[in-house]
């Protein structure tokens, strides 16, 4: 029997205690080196697959697959707070270690042709609308059903509400002649509870969103600025890459409050810098992402964003901020470059930069 077959076994998929896994962002060349480091060498047993390893806490064990060299993927039948418990404290203890951020519309659109049975929005707008004119500075609905998407799909379709809607988590059922049937229940921070049976078929589930999830990052990371030189001896050369811009739906109703939050060095943004506001009334932030340590520039209007992410620099920091904008800004902002706009799953027209 394979290590996989013997995970699978060990993993129960009970709808009384459903299987969990806990996706986490790594920064690595070793990565068993790492979980060592991270879990203590004696707790961390390597297993026939090079791939993947069991760690023991105190609490119960870990599964923890790497087939997946950048995002790991942590299952366990631990209580749901004793895993997250642990799990929080390495990612908060480590700067190479964060959580996958889903845009809100990945949520949405989990699994091709899935419906979703639960939905949970979570908008937490007060610190950065600032309590200034705010239609809605928060919105908490969580709905179950057949038509669980509708009443939210109706409130989104109003302006004066739709900037508050936006995924929190999601609850659906998929099917598979060949698998079978799993229910799963997945949030933003890339955390799944699966029940049913067949764990190949969680699996395929949850790559199938990290894939997704990958293609966004790396996305990102592609338009990170570089500097070519020409090779000539007097030098030169061209820039390559450019800024990622988001648009906002309403205004920023007050930017220096907005910046303090967002700059202030405090989860969930984890972006620490000084803005300068200039005479146009536009912030110009040299910023450091505590995430990875590296450095990126912003230009911030009144309606919008600029990210400016050097050579080198993590994509994750640009998911991060997207999803967290979402839930604490504007759910209805879009991207202006057509393909990153696509790959956070806001199929609009493309709008100009």
């Amino acid at each position: 029997m394979s290590v996989r077959a013997d995970m699978a076994n060990a993993l129960t998929l009970n709808p009384g205690s459903p299987t969990k896994t806990f996706v986490l962002e790594a920064h690595t060349d070793e990565p068993s080196a790492y979980l060592e480091d991270l879990a203590g060498s004696r707790d961390v047993e390597a297993t026939d697959d090079a791939y993947i390893f069991r760690v023991s806490t105190e609490h119960g064990t870990f599964w923890v697959d790497q087939l997946n060299p950048r995002f790991w993927s942590f299952h366990t039948d631990m209580r749901t707070d004793r895993a997250s418990s642990t799990l929080n404290s390495w990612v908060g203890s480590r700067r190479d270690l964060d959580w996958m951020w889903l845009p809100s519309e990945h949520l949405r659109h989990i699994w091709p042709g899935a419906r979703a049975r639960r939905v949970r929005t979570d908008f937490r707008g007060r610190a950065l609308l600032g309590g200034v004119g705010a239609d809605t500075e928060d919105l908490r609905v969580q709905l179950s059903g057949r038509n669980a998407e509708a009443l939210l799909d109706f409130i989104s379709s109003s302006s004066e509400f739709r900037s508050a809607v936006s995924f929190d988590g999601v609850e659906t059922s998929v099917a598979d002649a060949d698998f079978g049937v799993v229910r799963e229940a997945v949030n933003r921070m890339g955390k799944f509870a699966v029940s049913g049976d067949s764990f190949e078929l969680h699996s395929l589930f949850v790559s199938t969103v990290v894939d997704r999830y990958s293609r966004l990052v790396e996305m990102c990371e592609q338009k990170a600025l570089s500097w070519q030189s020409s090779g000539a001896e007097e030098g030169g050369g061209n820039v390559a890459g450019g800024p990622v811009v988001i648009h906002f739906s309403k205004p920023i109703p007050d930017l220096p409050s907005f910046l303090e939050t967002l700059f202030s060095s405090r989860a969930p943004f984890r972006l620490w810098g000084m803005p300068e506001i200039t005479s146009q009334g536009v912030a110009e932030v040299e910023a450091v992402d505590l995430h990875v340590g590296h450095r990126l520039r912003f230009d911030i209007g009144d309606v919008w964003m600029r990210i400016y992410l050097e050579q080198g620099g993590c994509g994750n920091t640009i998911a991060r901020l997207v999803s967290n904008l979402q839930h604490r800004f504007d759910g209805a902002l879009r991207l202006a470059d057509p393909e990153l706009n696509e790959a956070v799953g806001r199929h609009l027209a493309p709008i100009a930069a």
